[in-house]
């Protein structure tokens, strides 16, 4: 038992230090250092350079950006993406009582080299007043159609509703959109 507790400890310990590596890496070679892509009210957060390294191009954020709080109807860019969250409903059909579904309805634009596939689980959010995550939830998802889902390449884009389990309560609720490499926008509503 103590020889597998060592073990676990020195793991962690190496892949810290190698993670750690990595950043003082990135930052010396250039490509995660600032560039010019970030500006505007909207804070988009983009920029690259050619790199002897890789040996092409690669965008690469120049920082994660933390925007909001916004309104329903307001657009954020984020990195390569442009967010628009359309409309938030509430619908009372929820399995359980003091429950609802929200359902939120937006469009997401691809103006990056890379392909970007929606994930809904990951990368959508929605926290009741009281910061508890509100499941997504394929079953709040199939109250409103189309369903958002897809890889959109360059200059593509989609539209569509995801749905989240929560519990209804007064308050100001979040819906957060999240780029893991760009950063994140944070969208305020009320039911």
């Amino acid at each position: 038992m103590r020889k597998r507790k060592l073990l676990i400890w020195l793991t962690a310990v190496l892949l810290a230090v190698v993670a750690a590596g990595c950043g003082k890496h990135a930052d010396e070679t250039g490509p995660g250092a600032p560039a010019s892509g970030a500006s505007g009210s909207t804070g988009t957060a983009g920029g690259g350079q050619d790199t002897p390294s890789n040996g092409g191009t690669a965008p690469e954020p120049a920082e994660k950006v933390q925007l909001g709080p916004l309104a329903v109807g307001d657009t954020a860019e984020v990195g390569p993406l442009t967010v628009t969250v359309s409309k938030i409903e509430a619908v009372g059909q929820a399995p359980a009582p003091g429950y609802t579904y929200v359902l939120v309805e937006l469009t997401v634009e691809n103006s990056g080299a890379a392909a970007y596939t929606v994930n809904p689980t990951e990368q959508h959010k929605v926290q009741t007043p009281e910061e508890k995550n509100a499941p997504y939830n394929l079953q709040a998802t199939a109250v409103r159609s189309p369903r958002l889902q897809g890889t959109l390449k360059q200059g593509e884009s989609v539209t569509g509703w995801l749905g989240f389990l929560a519990k209804k309560m007064e308050g100001t609720y979040t819906y957060t959109f999240t780029h893991p490499d760009y950063g994140e926008a944070v969208w305020e509503f009320s039911l």
